[in-house]
């Protein structure tokens, strides 16, 4: 990159080193600066521009955290051309060329347990006796629905808030990208890198700054988000995604610590499987929170069905005002009826005993899968890492084979099997290699028995 021609304007409220970093970024992704081309030292960005040092280092280290640059000592800065967001996360093509018969992905749930006579009862009910569900309702939700919420969230967690701070909408997805919209332009938002591709997605199409900090095994570095330009963290503290790692009290208080310094930091809590993860954990955020600085987001579509993509928020008071003023058409984007059939669910007490069998049910096949393992003959080359529980496991393979060839083995013994770095948004050192989620969730436990069976053909002796 010959010529510097960005024109950085000071009268702006958007912060200097965002600005360069935006331009930069723009030109990478567009293709006007090459893949691997040098850009400018940062000596000569500081003459041409007159920015200070500090302004130009924070631009190039978000550049670098974000995968659009590298650094290489005494060479200088070299642009990265960043791959498309993995999608193997979502409809992975390579799983459709071998005949998979066990499908041992993260996002698998029991079938059999879904509650079908159960829902369908409540739906016919609902659709008789209830004609004025047809109707327009109400842009938050249904008033039954979050009051059920509210009413769960005490009676389980502890949690206390009122109706009025309940947001309901089309899934966890949807409601993220909906909330991104009240906070400003220069609001940066973290994420933790693995992380749960379709809440970071909808953040990035919204037009928002994002920062990733690498997580390992253990988490990350609670010095690493000081280090950050983050504004709006999203976090699972319950059971990090994918690596299962749940905080100690001591992780949970200095993020709560680091909100509470500046007035626009705010942390969402987002844990999917905390109704069904090992007992014992932590309090949720939301309930430690004395500052009102946790947003939580939910949804029912792992506690009951997929296919009921109905989420829910809990703001605090002053968000939700902000939320009120700058979302004044904000709709839930969700029928009426299947609103109702959650609210009585719930309401009815089946929903808390659905939870409690769900969580025998995977804490068992969990166990299973374990012992599984450790009976075969590839259990020396495999270290299966603590989770929090859920609806998978993390494990470690060290038998001589290449992650890739680990994984193509797999799918020609019919499992499918994914690899960490598949949920990676950019390259993690943290990790350890050839480390695959090993679901069990929608496989019962003959067939969870057949998939080790084959992948113990696939795998063992090969060192």
């Amino acid at each position: 990159m010959k010529d510097v021609k960005y024109k950085i304007d000071k009268t702006l409220s958007t912060p200097l080193y965002l600005q360069l970093y935006n331009a930069f970024k723009n030109d990478i992704v567009s293709g006007r600066i090459l893949d691997n081309e040098r850009l400018p030292s940062r000596r000569r960005l500081t003459e041409v521009l007159g920015l200070g040092k500090n302004t130009v280092d924070l631009a190039y280290q978000k550049l670098i955290d974000n995968g659009y640059a590298i650094s290489q000592p005494r060479s200088g800065y070299f642009a990265r051309r960043q791959s498309p967001i993995n999608t193997d996360i979502f409809e992975p093509d390579f799983y459709d060329l071998h005949g998979i018969s066990f499908n041992m992905s993260q996002n698998g749930i029991d079938l059999p347990s879904i509650p079908k006579n159960t829902l369908v009862k409540l739906y016919r009910e609902i659709i008789y006796d209830k004609p004025e569900l047809f109707e327009y309702g109400h842009k938050y939700g249904e008033k039954s629905l979050r009051k059920a919420v509210a009413h769960y969230l005490y009676e389980v967690h502890g949690i206390s808030c009122s109706t009025d701070q309940i947001i309901i909408g089309a899934g966890s997805d949807y409601l993220i990208e909906q909330l991104s919209h009240i906070f400003g332009s220069s609001t940066v938002f973290g994420f933790e890198n693995p992380c749960y591709a379709r809440s970071y997605v909808p953040v990035k199409n919204s037009g928002k700054q994002t920062t990733l900090i690498n997580v390992g095994l253990a988490g990350f570095d609670v010095e690493d988000l000081y280090k950050s330009d983050i504004d709006v963290l999203y976090i699972s503290p319950d059971g990090q995604f994918p690596t299962g790692y749940r905080m100690t009290a001591a992780q949970q208080k200095e993020i709560l610590d680091w909100a509470n310094e500046k007035p626009d930091r705010y942390i969402i809590e987002a844990d999917f499987d905390l109704d069904f993860s090992d007992k014992g954990g932590l309090d949720p955020l939301f309930l430690r929170d004395t500052s009102e600085k946790v947003i939580l987001l939910n949804s029912f579509y792992r506690s009951i069905a997929p296919s009921i993509k109905t989420g829910f928020l809990v703001l605090p008071k002053k968000l939700k005002e902000r939320f009120d003023e700058r979302m004044p058409y904000y709709t839930t984007l969700k029928s009426r009826i299947e609103q109702q059939v959650v609210a009585q669910y719930i309401q009815s007490g089946k929903y808390q005993r659905h939870l409690e069998k769900l969580y025998n049910i995977y804490s068992s096949k969990s166990k299973y899968l374990k012992d599984k393992i450790n009976s075969c003959s590839f259990s020396k080359y495999v270290t299966i890492h603590h989770q929090s529980g859920g609806t998978h496991i993390i494990v470690s393979v060290d038998n001589g084979m290449t992650e890739n060839e680990l994984k193509i083995s797999a799918a020609k013994m019919g499992v499918k099997l994914l690899p960490l770095t598949t949920f990676l948004i950019k390259p993690n050192p943290k990790l350890p290699a050839s480390t695959f989620v090993m679901g069990y969730g929608q496989l019962s436990e003959a067939e969870i028995e057949q998939a080790i069976t084959r992948l113990d053909k696939a795998w063992a002796n090969k060192k």
